[in-house]
């Protein structure tokens, strides 16, 4: 019976330490899901104010389950991705939407992405069209409904 042998081999510690790298893992995802969709949003009209980034890494900062990431790798993530959107607009957006995407089963953080991704789009003092319509495919990627956010009319 070898596999018992294994499974006794495998200690407790074994089980806290991958335990820990999975959630870490879905922190990972939920940190670039989160910035994806910031990113989406602030980039909408083609350009990212100071503004825009600076609410996001405030926001960042204050979410626990990200924010152990540091600042330097979400301004990286964000950075790479808006600078993506800058060389390839399709690709960029693509990796964007599909990081978002990741975070579509996370109990209640997509909900908590499109809240913040709308807190970016007014960050320097409008919500203008193309921003919306970003938050806007943001809410059908993850299934949710954009008037719940105040992003479309209630029908």
């Amino acid at each position: 019976m070898p596999y018992r042998r294994s499974l006794r081999r495998f200690s407790k510690r074994s089980w806290e330490d991958f335990g820990d790298e999975v959630h870490r893992a879905q922190n990972e995802h939920l940190m670039e899901g989160i910035v994806a969709g910031c990113a989406l949003v602030a980039y909408a009209d083609g350009w990212v104010t100071t503004e825009e980034h600076d609410r996001m890494l405030g926001l960042i900062r204050g979410f626990e389950p990200i924010a152990a990431f540091g600042l330097d790798d979400v301004t990286a993530t964000f950075e790479n991705l808006t600078e993506r959107f800058a060389t390839d607009q399709k690709g960029g957006e693509a990796a964007a939407f599909e990081a978002v995407a990741r975070v579509k089963g996370a109990q209640r953080y997509p909900a908590l992405l499109v809240e913040a991704c709308c807190a970016i789009a007014d960050a320097d003092g409008g919500f203008d069209a193309e921003e919306r319509a970003a938050a806007i495919r943001i809410c059908e990627v993850l299934g949710l409904e954009p008037a719940d956010f105040g992003l479309a009319d209630a029908p």
